[in-house]
């Protein structure tokens, strides 16, 4: 069961469970929910490759390891935005922007590796606006 860091109330205004298809949310997992509400953007993974992420059924809980060390945003329903390490370099805060699919092991970079540690000056984020 997720942590969704939501509490949930019924229309009288009683605390309920949390909705099924919210059960596998992370609050800290920025991409959330895929557009239909049918997946769940999950936690670092690390089985299948050194990083890799979970997508999960939103009903049934079945994972799906994707590619990518941190799962950022939507692309479409099977496809998110996610940073990820450039292969061959260790360093965790080089990281680029890279589009993964699920039930595909390759990704396709979308930016150049963001320098420096975290919080150094100069270290941009992506902004995502919804369509």
């Amino acid at each position: 069961m997720g942590d969704t860091g939501k509490q949930f109330y019924g229309l009288d205004g009683a605390e309920v469970s949390v909705p099924e298809n919210l059960k596998h949310l992370h609050w800290w997992v920025e991409a959330g929910l895929s557009p239909s509400g049918g997946l769940v953007a999950g936690d670092f993974a690390g089985e299948k490759w050194k990083t890799s992420s979970w997508v999960v059924d939103a009903r049934t809980g079945r994972k799906t390891e994707v590619r990518g060390q941190q799962l950022l945003a939507w692309a479409g329903e099977k496809s998110l935005v996610a940073w990820d390490m450039v292969p061959g370099d260790d360093n965790e805060f080089h990281q680029r922007l890279v589009l993964v699919i699920v039930g595909s092991d390759r990704t396709v970079p979308l930016s150049g590796v963001r320098g420096g540690n975290d919080g150094a000056g100069g270290r941009w984020e992506p902004v995502f606006a919804e369509r």
